[in-house]
């Protein structure tokens, strides 16, 4: 399940409490450490007979002697410890993916990848939302979407990313697509895609990007093969500075006070988003601002 993790066992010892300090901090790192508690949140509700491990190890030894496709027992002795664990977390699995909706959400600082019911791959930038209906994927293939996501799509019938701002549809490409407050942008990687925002259409092909905000509707061309946030990395190109400011506070869980600052100013530039300090002084040099940081390091005050 996690390429990094060296045993087969890690979600089974996650559940029985055995994985170390280090292990645990790790494994809360991962992009998929939100998706797992959410599953095992449900366990409680559920109704599940004990499992005796010892009971269920002879009769399996017995009917495995009976055979003549025999397996080391060493094999044997390591998995069954185990089954009940690995036996509920299927179950808790089986009942969260197949709910009627499913719905996704990234905390400050974080992305998270999602697996869509068609093999497609939705990833969610920071502080942003998604859901969609699985019992309808194959009628509808709709996400809605409230912040910033890249998608990976596989082809088949239309696919549709829905937001307050417009809505992106597709038949099978790569594109990102970033929906705050009055910001509605989308950048085509693969393929092609049409944007419907209020009365304005537009057709992206590879390379092209379409963005409107205060209702005016601005297209140009990029290169790259995927996002920079993906890399780490927050790239802005001639965007009013308001929503800089709203990314950096969504990377690393600040508040900016700027209210003696003119937050349609233009901005263009690049910031981590792994190292707090190096990205306000990125952004704050560029634009030849100076700043103080509360002693919390929640709160960051600029100065003219």
């Amino acid at each position: 399940m996690f390429e990094d993790k060296k045993d087969d066992f890690f979600l089974a010892r996650w559940v029985s409490g055995e994985l170390s300090e280090e292990e645990f901090k790790a494994f809360k790192k991962h992009p998929e450490y939100q998706y797992y508690a959410k599953i095992m949140a449900g366990a409680d509700a559920l109704d599940l007979k004990t499992y005796n491990v010892e009971k269920e190890l002879i009769a399996l030894k017995s009917k495995r002697e009976n055979t003549t496709n025999k397996k080391k027992k060493g094999t044997v002795i390591k998995l069954l410890p185990y089954v009940a664990v690995a036996a509920s977390i299927a179950i808790i699995f089986g009942i969260f993916l197949f709910g009627p909706k499913d719905d996704f959400a990234t905390q400050y600082g974080e992305t998270l990848t999602v697996q869509l019911p068609d093999g497609s791959e939705m990833i969610l930038n920071a502080k942003s939302k998604a859901s969609f209906d699985k019992d309808n994927w194959k009628n509808t293939r709709l996400v809605s979407l409230e912040g910033e996501a890249f998608f990976k799509v596989t082809k088949g019938s239309k696919f549709t990313v829905s937001t307050k701002n417009g809505e992106v549809s597709v038949l099978g490409t790569q594109f990102n697509v970033q929906s705050h407050n009055a910001l509605f942008e989308v950048n085509c990687y693969e393929g092609k895609v049409s944007v419907v925002n209020k009365n304005y259409t537009e057709i992206l092909t590879a390379g092209k990007a379409y963005r409107n905000y205060g209702n005016t509707p601005e297209n140009w061309t990029f290169t790259g093969a995927e996002p920079t946030w993906l890399t780490n990395t927050s790239s802005f190109r001639s965007i009013p500075l308001k929503y800089v400011f709203k990314e950096l506070e969504e990377q690393y869980n600040i508040q900016i006070n700027s209210s003696n600052i003119d937050l349609t100013t233009i901005y263009t530039g690049t910031f981590p988003n792994n190292n707090k300090e190096v990205a306000l002084r990125t952004v704050f040099s560029t634009l030849g601002m100076d700043y103080t940081i509360s002693e919390d390091g929640n709160t960051v005050v600029l100065e003219k």
